[in-house]
């Protein structure tokens, strides 16, 4: 019983004058220390700004170091659950696409994970983004598996031509991601996102720890998440959450979130090409 209690009463702990700074004193030296297969998370901070700057200059920061760049490369083995929506509407999406944009899509784990599911069209280039170390371990995976189909780019230049875009757990690692898809001449006319972090309160970010690396980490306000693409000129077709996967914040259990979501949006300027 005091086990599954256990977070919740640090939590409170936390709010308390004396208690509270010291809890978070000790819970900064383990959540840096923290290595191997984890996935932690620190803190509430104003902007990305002040994320990075908490981040000790002994640890790295962000994937684009060799360390974090090959951290999921095993993830393209398998398809969990939570894969499942994406699946079910990329079925329907994928024949009419030529140019799928996999925005910070690591080593191409989705193309590869996804490949024993679905059919590709002998049309389709899949265009995965990263950082450079990211996209340099990527092309070796797509060359040792004659992955034909499967280029890296590390510039959003060919996003405004692509058919789909597809971002599966990565915006919240990106600074502003609206205000960087505002500044495109063009979107896709189908946007595919899974494992998004949003809630009900006011947008925040916090710290996580990848085993690997420190990064900064948005938790978007939903209405406004969703308002930005609405503004954008995109309808919601789908939604889903994702339960296997959320997030605590240790001290911060208000801003903790008990699932993801996913979203299926297209643009109202498309023709509907899928049925529901």
């Amino acid at each position: 019983m005091f086990a599954t209690r256990a977070p919740a009463l640090i939590d409170e702990a936390g709010q308390l004058p004396v208690l509270g700074p010291l809890l978070q004193r000790i819970h900064w030296r383990r959540f840096c220390a923290a290595r191997g297969v984890i996935r932690r998370f620190h803190g509430i901070y104003a902007d990305f700004a002040a994320a990075r700057r908490a981040i000790p200059p002994s640890l790295l920061e962000g994937y684009d170091n060799e360390p974090s760049a090959t951290l999921l490369a095993d993830e393209r083995l398998r398809v969990i659950p939570l894969d499942y929506p994406i699946l079910f509407w990329l079925e329907k999406l994928l024949p009419g696409c030529r140019l799928l944009f996999d925005f910070g899509g690591n080593v191409g784990i989705s193309y590869f994970g996804f490949r024993k599911y679905l059919s590709y069209p002998a049309q389709l280039t899949w265009l995965v983004e990263d950082v450079p170390a990211v996209v340099r371990a990527g092309e070796r995976l797509a060359h040792a598996e004659r992955a034909s189909q499967l280029r890296f780019t590390i510039t959003l230049d060919e996003l405004p031509g692509a058919d789909i875009l597809l971002a599966l757990g990565s915006l919240h690692f990106i600074d502003d991601p609206i205000s960087m898809l505002r500044t495109l001449p063009a979107l896709p006319p189908h946007i595919l996102l899974n494992k998004v972090p949003v809630g009900d309160r006011p947008a925040i970010v916090t710290l996580h720890n990848t085993g690997a690396a420190l990064c900064p980490y948005n938790l978007f306000n939903r209405q406004q998440f969703l308002g930005s693409f609405q503004e954008m000129g995109y309808e919601l077709v789908d939604t889903w959450e994702t339960p296997e996967l959320g997030i605590r914040i240790p001290l911060h259990r208000d801003h903790s979130l008990r699932a993801y979501s996913g979203f299926y949006l297209r643009s109202r300027q498309a023709l509907p090409a899928v049925s529901t």
